[in-house]
Order: C-alpha cells, then structure tokens, then sequence
C-alpha cells in the first residue's frame, strides 16, 4: 500500500468536516464530476470518500475547487478550511461548470462563465476585470466546453471563446477564439481548426 494512502487513513479526522460538507452538500454531483477529474493523479480507482479524503490532504489545488464549490455552506465550510487550509495562491471566481480541473497551484482564475471540463495549468491568468459603472457589459471571458488553459496563459476581456479550444502556454488572448482549435502567441493566432 502506498505511504500516502496509509498517512491519509491516519489524517482522517482533519477531513471529518469537509467529509460531511461533501456527503450534505446539495450539489454533491457537482463536486463528484470535480473528483473524477483528478482521478488520474491518485492511487484509487474510484470515486469514494476514500478518493476524496486523499484529494483534499494530497491535491491542494483539488481543495480550492472544493471549497469554490461550497462557497455559501456556512460553519462546516469555515471549519473545514481551518484544518485544510486552502491555497492563497489560488483565486476562483466566476461560474464554472462541472468537471474543473486546475494542474497546479498558482493562478488567478475569473471567468464570467465556463461551460463543463474546463482545464487550467499552471500561473494562469483569466479575467479579473470588473465591471463598467456606465453598463451592465461583460468584461470577463466566456468559455465553451472542453477548454484547456495551458501554463502561463492570460485570457482577459469580454471576449467569448468557443468550445474544444486549446489556448498554448504563454498566449495572450484578447479577442473571441471559434470552436474546435488551438491559439498560440502573442499576440493569439489560431494555429489548427
């Protein structure tokens, strides 16, 4: 047996509030679609409270999309983040679909809307922007499903970015991106449809 999986099993009461966040919380499958999402990175097979436990003392950025989701739930939420503490390094805001995945532990991550399977690597940067006074317009991007965000992009502005896009490491994405392709550089062109 794995060294982790057994030091997980002994640090089971540090997870004891968010296991029953988890098991209470109204949008359980929401959170479940999250999980299976870092499946690949765990030593268990399946999605089990064993799995999620593991998850939230091993995969800290699994632990910020947990408590993303979880935002309003009041004092087991509070006491939960005390004894696992989430990441500072980490910002989530915006409305995100199920399925967010997020590869590493640094990024800035506010998207007005992102649809299912959302991917995001390492030092992304993703909206941030707020609103204009004058109107009501949208100044955060918009995303279609099955986008990966690789490392170190920064996509910002009322732009709308289509579904199965890839956006490459280190491209500035300004303007809208169609479905199904792939933008790099900066500044963004669109290297496969």
């Amino acid at each position: 047996m794995n060294k982790q999986v057994i030091f997980s099993y002994l640090q089971f009461f540090r997870c004891i509030p968010a296991d029953i966040l988890y098991m209470t919380y109204k949008d359980k499958a929401l959170v479940r679609s999250d999980l299976l999402r870092v499946m690949d990175e765990i030593p268990f097979k399946n999605v089990s409270i064993g799995a999620f436990n593991y998850s939230m003392l091993f995969v800290k950025s699994f632990r910020n999309v947990f408590y993303y989701r979880t935002g309003k739930s009041g004092i087991l939420r509070i006491f939960s983040r005390w004894l696992l503490p989430q990441l500072d390094s980490l910002e989530i805001h915006g409305d995100i679909g199920e399925g967010f995945r997020i590869y590493h532990n640094y990024g800035v991550i506010h998207p007005y809307k992102a649809g299912r399977n959302f991917t995001v690597h390492h030092g992304v940067t993703i909206g941030k922007g707020r609103p204009s006074v004058e109107d009501d317009s949208i100044v955060d991007p918009i995303f279609g499903d099955n986008v990966e965000v690789m490392s170190g992009a920064i996509v910002f502005g009322g732009i709308k970015v289509g579904s199965n896009v890839t956006i490459g490491a280190g491209s500035l994405v300004n303007k809208d991106v169609p479905d199904n392709c792939v933008v790099v550089g900066n500044p963004m062109r669109i290297i496969r449809k």
